[in-house]
């Protein structure tokens, strides 16, 4: 449980720095900000398409129904957006703000069920998850500029979205770790797959065409190409988990093997005393459950 609130820690403080940044740059932002939403949908589509979806797919027998389910709720999140934004446009920004959010509280579950695993994994999947929450503050931070919201108010809410909602949501999650499973996180990678690819192909890439699509194709493109790198590093770390993990299992499996030299000793002078000339070396295998033949 502690290292989870650390890892939930580190994940706010990552997208405070950001924020810090991107509120210094905060007149830049504005002044860019279709091309920058075209870097935010190659950014997000990716991430679905190559990170969320695929461990979905790998750990939940309904992965497809998740991630069908996702593009239901990104429809529900657009329709709540028009609730609380004055215009069409702010809605629409609004939207992927609340597919992020959705997004970055289910990072915290998955720190819960990853340290719960044990410490190493926990590790690997905490460093990746870390990689991409400067990305998701940002394209908060921008999306809110967009919907008219003022620059302080943008990072604070971005704050919330991107990093306190990971920090709340573990520390609610990591005193049931024992009750969770990993197919419950994988079932919930799809429903944020499905919310991430409706919001960037529903908003994010319309808005990017005011920009024109000469200037927005290759910012998509630096997306896309950004968003490969996170993912490429976020495997990594889970490939050199498991592999230490089978590691660990051969060097279980060879130590079932209990190969005992020393003579069998009886009372000095006895039938199995090696003075006798009696003395024997057993050699017995041993079961991982520690039963002898």
């Amino acid at each position: 449980m502690t290292l989870t609130l650390v890892f939930a820690l580190l994940a706010a403080g990552v997208v405070l720095l950001t924020l810090a940044g991107m509120r210094f740059a905060a007149r830049y932002t504005r002044a860019h900000s279709p091309l920058l939403a075209a870097f935010s949908a190659g950014l997000l589509l990716t991430i679905a398409v190559l990170h969320l979806i695929p461990e979905s797919l790998a750990g939940s027998p309904i992965a497809v129904w998740m991630i069908g389910g996702g593009l239901v709720l990104g429809l529900v999140l657009r329709r709540a957006a028009g609730l609380f934004a004055p215009d069409r446009d702010s809605a629409a920004a609004l939207a992927p703000v609340l597919a992020i959010a959705l997004h970055a509280a289910f990072d915290g579950l998955t720190y819960t069920i990853a340290f719960a695993s044990d410490s190493f994994s926990g590790l690997a999947a905490g460093a990746g998850l870390l990689l991409h929450k400067p990305a998701d503050a940002a394209v908060c931070f921008i999306l809110l500029q967009r919907a008219g919201v003022s620059d302080g108010r943008a990072a604070l809410w971005s704050f919330l979205a991107a990093g306190a909602s990971t920090l709340v949501f573990a520390g609610i999650t990591a005193p049931f770790a024992g009750a969770l499973s990993p197919a419950l996180v994988a079932g919930l990678l799809g429903l944020a797959a499905g919310v991430l690819i409706h919001v960037s192909a529903a908003h994010l890439l319309v808005h990017a065409r005011t920009g024109g699509l000469r200037r927005a194709v290759p910012m998509v493109m630096l997306g896309i190409v950004a968003a490969t790198g996170l993912t490429a590093a976020h495997r990594a770390g889970h490939d050199y988990h498991h592999h230490a993990h089978d590691h660990d299992h051969d060097h279980a499996h060879d130590d079932a093997l209990v190969i005992s030299a020393a003579p069998h000793f009886g009372p000095v002078g006895g039938p199995a005393s090696p003075r006798n000339g009696d003395g024997h070396t057993n050699v017995h295998r041993v079961s991982q459950s520690g039963e002898q033949p």
